[in-house]
């Protein structure tokens, strides 16, 4: 009865926190954190160990599968940060600077340095944010963490992939447990971790997608205010500046900043006004929909472009079950392989289906919640012993227990037959959609 009465507890209070945070437009939490702009540019807060509801009775974790994306680091292509210094320093040797935009251009250049030489390169907040995932799923998971389980850690080959990795295993490895630890990163693993769909990607901005967004964008973009108070001479910039490039390109570097030892010491937000702040982030949100998720424009099928790291996940799902040790999996992707993956799990609602890009907000549907920096999906299986067939699994996105389009009777626990059946389902009817497409035109090029 006491187990019952915490079990509803807990449910009250997740339900309450998760009315909180719905009762709060993106505009305003973007405007109470500038930096949730950034969008999958966002660093998720680590440190802050959730609350987990109980599992049924008898049943203990013994399988964690995980799907990660890389830590925070610094931007990969150095032109982010050159391109617009070079447009402001021109304009400064000229005397087209207010001493706003000559202060401005002092920062994009410390900026700079800080960066040079770190293309691409995990940034110091970012090996810690690993380090505290890594612990916060040790606390979580004693079970599984212990003397004989296997951690197996994997990586796509970049630089800060790897980073990510090595951060999160060194973690783990101090604990003080007798654990068998392996580690690897390898373009072998390119197939079920670095996908990319060419047929997807090509019908992503289609002659109507790439419209409807042109005109979302242009209604989202008001850049003559800042150009205002960085030039002297509107002139100069009607003919020299492009305001819609130099302001994304300066909101570009604006939220680098937060990943990096200069948070605290400088800052771009401060040039843009919350409004201008939510419509930079607007337009990239609206992208990353078309480009990852369920957009009916195209097709809706973006998401499906991570079906091998779904396959990947049923399969390990079963294999693990007849082994006696606890097993943990470990693998580093990207941002963008995450976002699609989350929206194909359709986890807390995320595979929502639109053509109007005004209603995501409305929605909820926001990239800095789905696919930040260390966003991750943990399916942690559980069951009573090895012969318990009636495995239960919980799914945490981003550390949070999430809810799943299938029906329950013990949430946020899930069974697992259920669950496969729910996603073979589905990724069946898709490859069924994907063969009698490319039947029919099979047929249409051989009546040609």
């Amino acid at each position: 009865m006491t187990e019952k009465i915490q079990q509803w507890g807990l449910l009250l209070l997740l339900a309450l926190s998760t009315t909180t945070l719905q009762g709060q437009t993106v505009a305003e939490e973007i405007q109470a954190k500038p930096e949730r702009s950034a969008g999958i540019a966002y660093s998720l807060p680590a440190g802050i160990p959730p609350m987990d509801t109980p599992a049924p009775y008898g049943k203990k974790p013994f399988y964690i599968s995980h799907y990660g994306s890389t830590a925070a680091y610094y931007l990969e292509n150095h032109k982010d940060y050159e391109m617009p210094i070079a447009t402001m320093a021109k304009a400064d040797s000229l005397g087209m600077l207010t001493p706003l935009g000559k202060d401005v251009l002092r920062r994009l250049r410390l900026i700079y340095e800080d960066a040079t030489h770190r293309s691409g390169e995990l940034t110091h907040n970012g090996a810690l944010q690993m380090q505290r995932q890594a612990q916060e799923m040790v606390a979580r998971f004693p079970d599984i963490f212990k003397d004989g389980s296997l951690i197996d850690a994997r990586s796509i080959v970049r630089n800060h992939n790897i980073m990510s990795m090595q951060a999160a295993m060194t973690q783990i490895a101090r604990h003080n447990a007798d654990m068998d630890l392996r580690i690897k990163s390898s373009h072998s693993n390119d197939a079920w971790m670095d996908v990319r769909d060419k047929e997807l990607e090509a019908d992503r901005f289609n002659a109507e997608t790439e419209a409807c967004y042109q005109a979302f964008k242009q209604a989202n973009s008001n850049p003559q205010r800042l150009m205002e108070s960085l030039f002297t001479d509107a002139n100069y910039v009607k003919q020299h500046i492009d305001p819609f490039v130099l302001s994304d390109q300066i909101f570009v570097v604006a939220n680098s900043i937060q990943n990096t030892l200069m948070k605290g010491t400088v800052t771009l937000y401060d040039i843009f006004t919350p409004q201008e702040l939510y419509q930079h982030w607007r337009i990239r949100n609206a992208r990353n929909y078309i480009s990852h998720g369920g957009f009916e424009m195209n097709g809706g099928n973006q998401a499906f472009s991570q079906r091998a790291p779904l396959w990947n996940l049923l399969h390990m799902g079963d294999s693990i079950k007849t082994l006696n040790i606890p097993v943990v999996h470990l693998r580093y992707t990207s941002r963008v392989m995450m976002l699609s993956l989350i929206c194909l799990m359709e986890l807390n609602g995320y595979g929502l289906h639109t053509s109007d890009l005004d209603e995501l907000d409305k929605q909820g549907w926001a990239d800095y919640k789905i696919a930040p920096f260390g966003s991750n999906v943990q399916l942690v299986h559980y069951r009573k012993d090895k012969n318990d067939d009636d495995i239960l699994v919980k799914v945490l996105l981003n550390g949070q227990e999430t809810r799943l389009p299938i029906k329950t009777d013990c949430a946020p626990y899930y069974h697992w037959q259920d669950v496969k059946r729910y996603y073979l389902r589905k990724l069946y009817a898709h490859e069924k959609l994907r063969f009698d497409y490319k039947q029919k035109r099979k047929e249409q090029n051989d009546a040609q």
